[in-house]
């Protein structure tokens, strides 16, 4: 059975240290039948939190939407 796998690199530094594991842990599942998809979240258009607090006035378990906008408004 083949086995599809995700991998999510959330590092900001190009051919850093979590680059060079991810590429060997890749090799590595791609030698056993793996297919691999990998997402460099440096990529996106994600801003970082401003610590403006806007999305916690709503009283609540659910959050105001973000004022940032970027990738994560546009996919929720």
């Amino acid at each position: 059975m083949q086995k599809n796998i995700l991998i999510i690199n959330g590092s900001y530094r190009d051919d850093g240290i979590t680059d060079q594991t991810i590429a060997i842990i890749c090799d590595y599942l791609r030698k056993k039948g793996a297919e691999i998809d990998t997402v460099f979240l440096r990529d996106e258009d994600f801003k970082f939190c401003l610590n403006c607090h806007e999305c916690m006035q709503k009283p609540g378990p659910n959050p105001e939407p973000c004022v940032q906008i970027d990738a994560m408004k546009e996919n929720c």
